[in-house]
């Protein structure tokens, strides 16, 4: 049977992947954030140099 010594690394050594883990995820979810708004940025930036044309067709309708 585990002492108590070992028993308190071992979860300490859980408690830092876990703490590791989900500070990674943010950060991750952070960049992918960043990411979306700079695509929707570029996005309208390149709807609003369009020139309205008759010959074009609406393929976000």
């Amino acid at each position: 049977m585990m002492d108590i010594a070992a028993a308190s690394m071992s979860l300490a050594s859980l408690k830092l992947g876990m703490e590791a883990s989900t500070s990674i995820t943010k950060k991750a979810m952070e960049t992918a954030e960043t990411n979306a708004a700079a695509l929707v940025e570029m996005l309208e930036a390149v709807d609003q140099m369009t020139v309205p044309s008759d010959n074009l067709i609406d393929v976000r309708a």
